[in-house]
């Protein structure tokens, strides 16, 4: 994990501009600056006395209402872009992207990048034309639960993950029969936060399989994955608000690690006390050190990692990119290629029905 300064304390800072003054960016993403190596030159929005409000609270310099204005105008190393959705529901930002990299401009952007697997597709050629690179915030690549959860996995100890159940509330609308697709999935579009953690934690899916219960738009998925594990997703858009909204547990050989509402760890490993069946005196191991382990935050010091820009891997994000182009290194996750695989997943449910196998 990178170190992390004040933003005062970083001696060399990236001019960035920044487009969209909404309140998702309000709250998880102009704030992560004051832990980033990032001076925030410009802002952008259509309405300007809303520009000029962020200005003002964020520290920026300069106030646009046209983006292509501040590219031609500002000598910037790096644009963040948070968009909201068009009247269709579909992200608005595979309209505003090519303009930023043929201006050789590197992103970091919200997710989701897309509404189909051409649009990223597309986005990753003139990636490569450019020569600029994009991240992609999705951010269970960066929180620290998944974080430490892909250090156990990659331990020897660990053994190969050989299967995955994940928990994420999502409602799927029904099949069109008449369209041939599923209309109607603007917030299905968060797909992206259940399947990043898996395919951070897993590698990239083979093929998957869906039963659905309608019209309450529950959903249970099977997966095979590349590497040969197996898998499998509960979508429960009908749980009690008051629930916890999130469950991850991987298995490997003999140990496994659950990740629990997004930020408790836990790695089970070692074994009971020892003892005939039936007569075990003892539900402890013979050796209590090699037991379970539990991390969660205790909320009690001012610590950065109990702040959720923290806990959700915002920050950690904003600092990969920032770091990655000021020492002109390549993005290694949360990357254009990671999107269109999670696109391609979202595609799997919008156009086929449920039953059937589905090739990724």
């Amino acid at each position: 994990m990178e170190p992390v300064k004040f933003n005062f304390e970083y001696e060399n800072k990236l001019r960035a501009g920044f487009i969209g003054c909404g309140a998702h960016a309000f709250r998880n993403v102009y704030p992560t600056f004051d832990y980033a190596p990032v001076d925030l030159v410009a802002v952008c929005d259509l309405s300007e006395e809303r520009a000029e409000i962020y200005r003002n609270r964020f520290g920026a310099e300069k106030v646009y209402t046209d983006y292509r204005e501040m590219i031609k105008k500002e000598d910037l190393q790096a644009i963040f872009v948070v968009l909201n959705f068009d009247k269709n529901g579909h992200p608005l930002y595979p309209k505003i992207l090519p303009d930023i990299l043929e201006a050789g401009i590197p992103v970091w952007v919200e997710k989701p990048i897309a509404y189909t697997a051409n649009e990223v597709e597309a986005l990753i050629e003139l990636e490569e034309k450019t020569g600029q690179q994009v991240l992609v915030s999705n951010k269970r690549y960066f929180y620290p639960s998944f974080v430490s959860a892909k250090q156990i996995l990659d331990t020897p100890a660990f053994g190969d993950s050989v299967s995955i159940t994940g928990r994420y509330p999502l409602t799927l609308s029904p099949f069109q029969e008449k369209l041939g697709e599923r209309t109607d999935l603007h917030w299905f579009l968060d797909i992206c936060h259940p399947m990043s953690g898996i395919h951070y934690l897993m590698g990239d899916v083979k093929e998957m399989c869906f039963v659905e219960h309608q019209p309450s738009g529950d959903v249970q998925t099977l997966f095979t994955f590349k590497s040969g594990a197996i898998g499998s997703m509960h979508l429960p858009s009908t749980q009690a608000e008051t629930s916890p909204l999130e469950r991850f547990e991987v298995i490997g050989n003999k140990q496994n690690i659950v990740i629990d509402n997004a930020m408790r760890l836990s790695y089970y490993k070692g074994s009971k006390g020892s003892g005939e069946y039936g007569k075990a005196p003892s539900y402890i191991g013979d050796d209590p050190s090699n037991g379970p382990v539990h991390w969660e935050p205790e909320f009690s010091l001012g610590q950065l990692y109990n702040k959720n820009l923290f806990l959700q891997g915002m920050v950690q994000s904003v600092n990969h990119f920032a770091n990655a182009i000021l020492n002109e290194r390549k993005i290694e996750k949360a990357t254009l290629k990671d999107s269109l695989h999670l696109t391609k997943i979202f595609e799997a449910y919008k156009n086929n029905k449920a039953g059937k196998w589905i090739e990724i």
